[in-house]
Formats: structure tokens, C-alpha cells, sequence
């Protein structure tokens, strides 16, 4: 049993259990199919996929809805052409008009519950399409505001971003070379483009993936670019999904009360760029008493 659930949880397995599910369909209706069903049979059958569909759909509140959709596919797909066919065949009202409508509007209800809950998706995104389109509006223009801020740092010579502020003491460092995947709101932010909070009243400054655990007297490394104080910390042994092979602060000055910008080393040779500027080594507890931070 174990077994075969995980094959029905998968993608190819549902697949493969359509088709085997098709063939026995065939095999049963075989030779009804050959001498041509009647309309009422084709109906019956529309009507058993689609209720057992909607049923399950409604059951497990869509968890295990779209494995079992691909179980059913073909045979609810062989059923809704069928039925449609013969519908648009075999109907004949006198008005054309009406025959018309009739027609269009059995279609459209035969293949909305054939594809249902997809087809539901789509008219759901058809109808939010004006809101949607707003919404990419605001989004476009805010990111051209973004871009039209102060450079903080250009890092792109070291492949890391391009890092906007609006201004001094601005809670979020902007890379506008890096787009999230979704845009979302947080704290009232529409996050359009990468960004680093600002640490410049956070006592504990360093303390992410263990950081204050290292000691006080670990070494981190501190360079210099074009009005840019770039500090590194001890590199991971292996990278991590969110922070990368280490932690990069970026600020303007090395004092107290900063702006101070954390982000992460997505690669070594990110390190070895930067390397290659003329730099320093500082402990971490000297690098904290120079920040203003608790080490």
C-alpha cells in the first residue's frame, strides 16, 4: 500500500495509472465504442468522471485533487469530446439563434467542468487580469523610483549588485540588479527588487548562522572600495541555501551609528575579487567596540 501511494504522489506514477486506466476503459467499452454509443450513454459517463473529480476535489479539500485529475484525464477528455459531439450533432432547434447560443453555452459548461479547477484558475485570472494589470503598473513605477535613489555601492565588478538608498538612515538597502521571484508586502514595503535591512540599531549585528559563537577573537576581513567599507566574515564550510558562504557588511564609515547592510556571499569567487584589494584584518571584538555592537 505504502508502495503504490507513493507511486499515485507522483507526477509520472499518475500518468502511468491514466493510461493503464484508459486501456481497461477501451477494453470494457470496446466494442459498445465500435457500434457508436447514444448520447445519454456518453452523458452518463461525462457525468461519472466529473462528479467523482469534484467530489475528491471537495473531500480532500484539493490535496490529492490534481494526481487523481491526471488518473481520469483521458478518459474524461474521450468522454467531454463525445458528449460534445454528439450534443452538437444531434440537437436541432428551430430558432438558429437559439440553437446557436444553446450550443456555445453546452460547450463551454462540458469543458469548464472537464478541466475544473483549472479552468476555474483561468477565469479567476481572466477576471483579475484589470487588478493585476494595476498592480504590475505600481510595481514597474516603483521600481524606476528604486533605480533614480543614490548609489550606495556598486559592486558589480565583484559579482554582487547595484545598491540604491533613498537616503541616510533608510531602512532597506536596495540591490536593483536582483528581482524576487514574487513581489511581496512586508512591514508595509513592497519588496520589488532584493533587499537588506538596515543594522544600525542592532546591538547584535553579526549574530546570524552562529556568528557570535565564533569567538571574540576570530578574524574578519575588511576592504576598502570607492568610498565603500566592505567586511567579510569567516567563510562556512559549505555554502548555506540563504547566506551563502559567509556574510558581507557593507558601510560608509567605520564608526558607530551607521548604516550597516548585511548581505551574503553567493560564491567564492566573489571572496577572491575581493581579495584583490588592499585590505586589513581585524578581530571581532575590535570590529565590535569600533561598530558600537555587542561581541
Amino acid at each position: 500500500m505504502v508502495y503504490l501511494g507513493n507511486i499515485v504522489y507522483t507526477f509520472p506514477g499518475s500518468i502511468l495509472i491514466g493510461f493503464f486506466v484508459s486501456a481497461l476503459l477501451f477494453v470494457i467499452l470496446r466494442r459498445k465504442i465500435k457500434s457508436d454509443l447514444k448520447l445519454r450513454s456518453y452523458a452518463i459517463g461525462f457525468g461519472i468522471f466529473a462528479i467523482s473529480n469534484i467530489s475528491l476535489l471537495i473531500l480532500t479539500m484539493g490535496y490529492i485533487s490534481g494526481y487523481f485529475y491526471f488518473i481520469i484525464f483521458v478518459p474524461f477528455m474521450f468522454f467531454s469530446f463525445m458528449l460534445n459531439k454528439k450534443l452538437i450533432k444531434e440537437t436541432r432547434l428551430k430558432n438558429s439563434i437559439v440553437n446557436f447560443i444553446y450550443k456555445s453555452i453546452t460547450t463551454f459548461l462540458i469543458w469548464f467542468i472537464a478541466f475544473f479547477p483549472f479552468s476555474l484558475f483561468g477565469a479567476i485570472g481572466i477576471l483579475n487580469m484589470p487588478e493585476k494589470n494595476i498592480r504590475n503598473q505600481e510595481i514597474l513605477l516603483l521600481r524606476e523610483e528604486i533605480s533614480n535613489f543614490e548609489t550606495f555601492a556598486d559592486l558589480t565588478p565583484f559579482g554582487l549588485g547595484v545598491y540604491k538608498l533613498r537616503h541616510e538612515g533608510s531602512q532597506r538597502l536596495w540591490d536593483v540588479t536582483q528581482l524576487p521571484r514574487t513581489v511581496i508586502t512586508y512591514d508595509g514595503v513592497d519588496l520589488v527588487f532584493e533587499s537588506h535591512v538596515n543594522r544600525r540599531g542592532d546591538e547584535t549585528w553579526d549574530d546570524v548562522w552562529n556568528n557570535s559563537n565564533v569567538g571574540i577573537n576570530v578574524m574578519y576581513e575588511i576592504f576598502f572600495y570607492e568610498g565603500t567599507y566592505i567586511i567579510i566574515t569567516p567563510l562556512r564550510e559549505s555554502a548555506h541555501v540563504m547566506w551563502g558562504w559567509g556574510l558581507i557588511y557593507l558601510c560608509k564609515e567605520l564608526e558607530s551609528d551607521v548604516d550597516l547592510f548585511m548581505t551574503a556571499i553567493p560564491n567564492l569567487e566573489v571572496v577572491e575579487k575581493l581579495r584583490e584589494l588592499p585590505g586589513e584584518m581585524i578581530s571581532r571584538k575590535e570590529l565590535a567596540v569600533i561598530l558600537g555592537k555587542i561581541y
